[in-house]
């Protein structure tokens, strides 16, 4: 279907064959480097539409004075209107960048075996079809934060691969037998797909939608990210890991990050110590999202670039307050007491689209100050409810 503008383990590690030649970073020519126009995709359902909205947000305001992005959004079916006017509504706020929205068939009966991913993470498989007058895109998963200019990353050599991406460090460790049973040589090219640099015209050149879309059927541990490095895995690139920094590994906490055998594996202090100081993606490739848990690495990031987004007072209401309270391990009466707290601020949302460019900073220190200050509310008030819950002799005394 052509694009469009709706209307509306236990895992030992393994040896490196001697003849395996592991895909390594390369960065374009000159002139690939002064391409401009960013072709971008993303794939969510409704459910996901806030985060996406966030993630839209920090590509968009972190982008060069010279950079434009050209943003695909893959849905299943049609985003009700006021969803759809305040995506698209980044095209005003951030004008030369532009958005489509391309409905994609197909995948409505897949099985997905990651309990944090829907359907629409298998729309990926389909963009060398979809767009057929775009040779080279960038895929990102919508539980990222963009945290500088994706030039250098779109700058970065796939002319003779089809998919540059970071490697996914913990597979890198399962066993010979288990890349034997998946139909791979090894897993030492196994990449991360939330974050991928993807050639779609060679991918076209040799079929390889046809072949996506045959292993779709089958049932796979990691879902539509096997699929890829299976079928990609002679034609994969690896990129430093500052252009996809994973939550997954720690990597706030050194001395865990670096606990890690599957880290010391794959990645160098270096680049560790590159992609912390630099990041150009942080993505929260773990069950534990910020919007969901405000302790999760790198959620004040996150929670920055929600309040710069269209859709910050859904954001608010929906997630904040529980995501306070999962941080602290809080019971529902303290929990009700901080969701009345981020009514208030949903209130105090309402209308400001037209002065957002005002409210920008208010509104970040509000829900910063909601962030920190939760779990300092959640023990002064469950100290009250200890107190209280005595008996009344002892609460006259005092």
């Amino acid at each position: 279907m052509a694009p469009h503008k709706l209307a509306v383990s236990d895992h030992a590690p393994t040896t490196r064959p001697q003849d395996l030649e592991l895909p390594q970073p390369r960065v374009a020519n000159a002139q690939a480097e002064q391409t401009r126009i960013i072709p971008v995709a993303m794939a969510a359902d409704l459910n996901y539409a806030k985060p996406m909205s966030v993630a839209i947000t920090s590509l968009l305001e972190n982008s060069g004075t010279d950079t434009s992005y050209d943003l695909k959004i893959l849905v299943a079916e049609e985003y009700p209107a006021e969803v759809r006017d305040q995506i698209l509504s980044f095209e005003n706020r951030y004008p030369g960048n532009t958005i489509t929205f391309v409905v994609v068939d197909g995948f409505a009966d897949v099985k997905v075996s990651t309990s944090h991913l829907t359907a629409p993470a298998y729309f990926r498989l389909k963009l060398p079809d979809l767009f057929l007058d775009v040779d080279k895109i960038i895929y990102l998963d919508v539980d990222t934060v963009i945290e500088s200019d994706l030039s250098p990353l779109y700058a970065q050599d796939v002319n003779d691969v089809y998919v540059a991406a970071v490697p996914a460090a913990v597979y890198h460790l399962r066993s010979a037998e288990a890349a034997r049973a998946m139909g791979i040589p090894s897993f030492d090219r196994y990449v991360n797909s939330g974050v991928m640099v993807m050639n779609l015209e060679k991918m076209r050149e040799d079929g390889l939608v046809e072949q996506f879309l045959e292993l779709s059927a089958k049932e796979f541990d990691s879902d539509d990210q096997d699929i890829i490095n299976i079928v990609c895995y002679d034609g994969l690139r690896h990129l430093p890991l500052r252009f996809n920094l994973m939550t997954k590994y720690g990597p706030k906490n050194v001395e865990e990050f670096w606990s890690r055998p599957a880290v010391q594996r794959v990645w160098s202090r270096d680049e560790y110590d590159e992609a912390m100081s630099s990041p150009v993606i942080i993505h929260f490739a773990d069950k534990r999202k910020p919007w969901m848990d405000v302790s999760a690495d790198f959620a004040e990031r996150w929670w920055q670039y929600a309040a710069m987004s269209p859709m910050c007072a859904e954001i608010v209401a929906t997630y904040l307050a529980d995501a306070v309270a999962q941080a602290a391990g809080t019971a529902s009466a303290v929990r009700k007491r901080l969701r009345s707290r981020v009514v208030t601020l949903e209130q105090e949302l309402q209308g400001r689209d037209q002065e957002l460019a005002d409210t920008r900073g208010s509104v970040s220190f509000r829900i910063g100050s909601l962030m920190t200050s939760g779990p300092r509310v959640i023990r002064n008030s469950l100290k009250r409810d200890v107190r209280w819950s005595q008996p009344r002799a002892r609460v006259i005394e005092k």
